[in-house]
């Protein structure tokens, strides 16, 4: 019982501004490498889950300030990153997947500038799910071009970026009631997804001991947050959701952290390569 509550406690006394701090961009130049491109058009599946759990949030909780934050500068990263993918030239093969990319934001972003409401959550809930797709197929196409199995690391880490988001979103949106009523099935899906692709990375021969220790934190932190999700915590909803959105943010910054790790690997291919 003690060290459940010191668990608790911890993230509780987290800072106010852990949930801005888990937007910070990849570091990358105008000329990057395939690994970083699949690294940011990976992102792109993440802020699709991430905007819209912010925009919940503010429903839920308006007082917060930090929801409208996270939200103004994952819809602005979204932007960055849209432009920064369509000006990589190795890409060029595959820029009609982008363009279908560029077409859902707009339909996407369009409902997400709009005031906060249940209808409107539940709209852009919806659109969360067609907007994802899209960008996924997109990291699979760059994937493909690599040619290189780090490439595969780089994707499916960053997708475990974008399980943690839609983790959280599908949490609120079935607590606000704008999830319908697969709600609790997608969530629970995206648990074990979550889980079993967490496996599938600690398994790689190519992990450096950094990269396993950071994953065997991120494991750590899902069985903590799947404890949440499991009732195990007698706690106020308002502390609950805090616990679980900063639980799942944290999942986010490690899984960030990972990828940029496989991404230098595979960058680390292609320079030796040339």
């Amino acid at each position: 019982m003690k060290h459940t509550f010191a668990l608790i406690l911890l993230f509780l006394l987290l800072p106010l501004n852990m949930a801005v701090a888990a937007e910070d961009t990849p570091s990358v130049t105008p000329g990057f490498n395939m690994g970083d491109a699949i690294n940011i058009a990976g992102r792109q599946r993440m802020l699709s889950q991430r905007i819209t759990q912010s925009y919940i949030l503010r429903g839920i909780q308006p007082e917060a300030e930090k929801h409208q934050q996270v939200f103004e500068r994952s819809m602005a990263e979204f932007e960055r990153n849209l432009n920064q993918l369509a000006a990589f030239e190795a890409a060029a093969p595959v820029r009609s997947t982008l363009k279908l990319v560029q077409q859902e934001w707009q339909d996407f972003s369009a409902i997400a500038r709009q005031p906060v409401s249940k209808f409107t959550a539940a709209e852009l809930f919806q659109r969360s799910n067609t907007l994802l797709p899209a960008a996924h197929a997109y990291v699979m196409r760059l994937q493909a071009l690599a040619h290189h199995s780090s490439a595969e690391l780089v994707n499916v880490s960053g997708r475990q970026r974008m399980l943690s988001q839609r983790i959280a979103k599908n949490y609120v949106a079935q607590f606000w009631g704008v999830a319908g009523s697969d709600g609790s099935k997608l969530l629970y899906e995206d648990l074990a997804e979550f889980e079993q692709m967490l496996a599938f990375l600690m398994d790689s021969p190519l992990n450096t001991p950094e990269i396993t220790r950071n994953l065997l934190k991120t494991r750590g932190h899902l069985s903590y947050a799947s404890r949440g999700f499991d009732g195990e915590m007698h706690m106020s909803e308002a502390r609950q959701i805090h616990v679980i959105t900063g639980t799942t943010d944290i999942m986010l910054r490690n899984m960030n952290v990972i990828t940029g790790q496989y991404a230098e690997l595979l960058n680390a291919v292609e320079l030796a390569a040339r």
